[in-house]
């Protein structure tokens, strides 16, 4: 089982919009509302994939079953703190389905959220930590939680003997890869910020499964001292948003099985390929992940 901690909840707004242009007066082919954000897409991959998965994170007061209800409804165990009394904030994605360009995102600002809120979210994670057998700390952080809010859950995850995972970026994933977790996952944007914002002066800990996704062109995973390079198995351009959250969710899927490194490698290649096959973020098509997964190729880097 897997508890996914995301602070920073969000409802999604899929768009699918014919030759889409800034600046005019448009209409949509199709509209999708679904919990979104980083934690709600991995939650869902994981849970289609087989694994009993937890979810906790911060909901607003008003409509906050538009978050809850669908993942319940799923079979995800969601245990969310009320932190404020307006909606959640909303995610828009814009898919033009005529062009292969990147879709359009436009996230709304993480609410402020109430002093206390920050406690009661740990107290509901120190009561899951003994249920599970990993941790993943996910997104970006509410307003009003310090950069050390991941290393501290990843640091009493640990302590407690459980698998730890982080994906973040900035001074939280910074601040969390002092924690020490088994797995991290920066794409190339999030790795350029995290070393820039390092000091060279000091120590900069990998993680023992370091995975940096690629976008269309694969990912790398360093291990034991070896560099692993996935090729993906297709190239969908439909959705890509999700697509490294399902990654996510597939590596960890294996890896709390204690599969081998490479394995967990092309598991979560082939979710990442399926996952941008969809629409809608952090669904997959079942069918495909398994005969995706033999068709990764892996090579080592020198």
């Amino acid at each position: 089982m897997l508890l996914v901690v995301c602070p920073n909840l969000a409802i999604d707004r899929i768009l699918e919009v014919d030759n889409f242009r800034a600046s005019k007066v448009q209409r949509s082919r199709s509209l999708f509302v679904q919990p979104g954000g980083k934690g709600c897409n991995v939650a869902r991959v994981f849970r289609q994939l087989g694994g009993q998965v937890a979810l906790a994170g911060f909901v607003g007061r008003r409509a906050e079953a538009v978050i809850t209800e669908p993942l319940r409804r799923l079979g995800i165990h969601i245990d969310a703190v009320a932190a404020y009394d307006g909606a959640n904030r909303t995610c828009t994605i814009i898919c033009d389905p005529q062009f292969t360009s990147h879709p359009t995102v436009i996230n709304e600002e993480s609410p402020q959220i109430e002093p206390r809120a920050g406690l009661k979210l740990l107290n509901k994670i120190d009561k899951w930590i003994p249920r599970v057998n990993g941790v993943l700390t996910t997104g970006s952080l509410s307003t009003g939680l310090p950069d050390e809010f991941y290393a501290r859950i990843l640091g009493r995850a640990r302590s407690n003997g459980k698998i730890t995972a982080i994906d973040a970026s900035g001074s939280a994933l910074r601040a969390g890869l002092l924690a020490h977790p088994a797995f991290v996952k920066p794409n190339t944007e999030e790795l350029y910020q995290l070393t820039g914002l390092a000091d060279t002066s000091r120590f900069f800990p990998l993680a023992p499964h370091t995975a940096i996704t690629l976008g269309s062109a694969g990912a790398v995973l360093i291990h034991e001292g070896a560099c692993l390079y996935a090729s993906p198995p297709r190239i969908f351009r439909i959705n890509p948003i999700g697509a490294g959250d399902a990654f996510a969710a597939g590596y960890l899927n294996y890896l709390l099985k204690r599969r081998p490194a490479a394995d967990c490698l092309r598991f979560a290649m082939a979710s990442a390929a399926s996952d941008a096959a969809t629409l809608r973020p952090g669904f997959l098509d079942i069918s495909l992940v398994q005969s995706f997964s033999a068709q990764v190729e892996l090579s080592f880097l020198e």
